[in-house]
């Protein structure tokens, strides 16, 4: 296999949105490619998506085409090189060669993908002065929606967390384990407590955790700090019945039994069967019991489920806009449309489930978005349309409205978490 084709695969693939990043550079078939070759794909596609507008940037600067105009996969070739050249420790000639072969293999364009890397390798272009959509390679629509819902120093500042390494950050699971910190740390693991969940560690090294007979048991989820922090807002109770209507992959669910020693019933809900089974994967593996399997469309009122439950969590289909050092690409795709039929979404959830709870049940409604379109402004939604009243949630001491994570902080990811009971 070779290494330069595989990253033009993959990255084809996420041009063609055919999932998030992480989870297509995690179950891509590398074949025999040791762990090196693997190790620099993976940050090779990474890096060239998380930095895609200023690398097109550049290429145009060094090009007498315009690239929108040019052949994708003579472009893909460029993106990759040009991408090597500016961020990778490769060295420029062998980039280049590599470049102009596999061009010369697949294209007739192997002349101009020399001329054009060869100037790359020349031009000195100062990011500073660029605009910020460009500087931080997100699209405008998206960069407008950010200006929106921020003063232009919160901004500043998310747009620099965007390229922030997450903090790696496991989840003990009560039910299986009561000392995995010491547990970790004799086997050489890193670990710091989570700044503000209990039970929680950020792993300064994670690279071979999942290779642990701890992992393999299910005796840790690895999970952001946002995730657990939604079981316990939930204030689940021992003998209620609770619903988990946009379930997958299932860590959530387990949070809430974990809370409640597996002495409430939980349905776990996804639209998707694929999904179902992967949370079906993540209960057996972390003994959570009183499980029951739904399949359905969250937006369509399902009769039989009115005033059936005491805790509904909706953690809602959305922008991910709060994830993006992950999957760097949704900076990239999304779209004020996009956040509009979200939003819309959304809100048919919410209608729904708020018919399945019962009178004095509590719901959560949670969001991995930063957008105010789809939290403050959907609290506000629900205040004035539901039958619901907002309340309180208590952290760090302080009394709240709502807790909203940002992706700059320590341990988390950008979160939304709003809390309502049914009067």
């Amino acid at each position: 296999m070779n290494i330069r084709n595989e990253i033009i695969n993959i990255t084809n693939s996420i041009n063609n949105k055919s999932g998030y990043s992480s989870e297509i550079l995690k179950t891509y078939d590398y074949g025999d490619l040791d762990k090196r070759d693997i190790a620099y794909i993976k940050k090779c596609v990474f890096t060239e998506i998380e930095n895609r507008f200023f690398v097109d940037y550049v290429i145009s600067k060094c090009s007498d085409l315009e690239i929108n105009r040019l052949d994708k996969i003579v472009l893909e070739i460029l993106r990759m090189a040009t991408t090597e050249i500016l961020f990778m420790k490769t060295a420029d000639y062998a980039v280049v060669d590599e470049a102009v072969e596999l061009a010369s293999s697949i294209t007739r364009y192997k002349d101009y993908v020399n001329a054009v890397l060869r100037e790359v390798c020349r031009i000195n272009v100062d990011s500073e002065d660029l605009e910020d959509d460009i500087k931080f390679s997100i699209n405008k629509d998206l960069l407008k929606m950010l200006n929106k819902s921020y003063s232009k120093k919160t901004v500043r500042k998310l747009l620099k967390s965007f390229f922030y390494k997450s903090d790696f950050v496991i989840k003990q699971n009560k039910l299986k384990e009561n000392n995995l910190k010491i547990n970790l740390e004799n086997q050489g693991f890193a670990l710091n407590d989570h700044p503000f969940l209990k039970d929680s560690f950020i792993v300064e090294n994670p690279e071979s955790i999942i290779d642990t007979k701890e992992f393999k048991e299910g005796k840790f989820l690895i999970q952001d700090g946002s995730c657990s922090l939604c079981a316990e807002i939930l204030e689940p109770l021992e003998n209620s019945i609770i619903l988990d209507i946009c379930a997958a992959p299932g860590s959530k669910s387990c949070n809430i039994q974990e809370i409640t020693n597996n002495q409430s019933i939980i349905y776990c809900n996804d639209i998707n069967q694929n999904k179902i089974d992967r949370i079906k994967e993540n209960v057996e593996k972390c003994a959570v019991k009183n499980v029951q399997y739904m399949n359905f469309d969250a937006t369509i009122l399902q009769k039989d489920l009115i005033n059936k439950f005491d805790r509904i969590l909706v953690d809602a289909p959305c922008s991910a806009t709060g994830v993006i050092n992950k999957n760097p690409e949704i900076k990239l795709f999304r779209t004020k449309k996009d956040v509009e039929n979200l939003v819309n979404t959304q809100r048919q959830i919410l209608e729904n489930c708020e018919k399945y709870l019962k009178e004095g049940g509590i719901l959560v409604y949670s969001t991995c978005s930063l957008l105010k379109e789809e939290n403050e402004e959907n609290v506000e939604f629900i205040e004035n349309r539901l039958h619901l009243k907002r309340k309180d949630i208590e952290f760090y001491g302080d009394k709240n409205e709502f807790i909203k994570l940002m992706p700059f902080q320590k341990g988390t990811q950008g979160f939304f978490i709003s809390k309502f009971v049914k009067d």
